[in-house]
């Protein structure tokens, strides 16, 4: 792999991981707020359910960034370990969720 191909998907990874830690913490934040203000307020459990589950599946979006830019790439070998990694993320969510 050529060190710019490296460096860039790095970097969107990077991205990925910091909009989503970012998104998450501000809703989160927003939502305990909220809970302050008016605690029965349907926007407050809202909130806190997207800050949570955008905290969840902020992984689960690096591994699709991740899987989208060894495409790009055209590594192979990474493309396949990291769909694996893919599937058995998208597998335990869909396990978690039938239970």
């Amino acid at each position: 792999m050529r060190d710019e191909d490296l460096l860039r998907i790095e970097q969107m990874l990077g991205r990925v991981l910091t909009w989503g830690t970012w998104l998450s913490t501000s809703t989160l934040a927003l939502g305990l707020a909220a809970t302050f203000v008016a605690p029965e307020w349907p926007l407050t459990r809202r909130l806190l359910t997207a800050g949570l589950v955008t905290l969840l599946l902020t992984p689960v979006a690096r591994v699709v960034a991740a899987v989208i830019g060894y495409l790009r790439a055209r590594e192979w070998w990474f493309v396949f370990f990291t769909g694996i990694v893919l599937a058995l993320l998208i597998g335990s969510f869909a396990v978690a969720f039938v239970s």
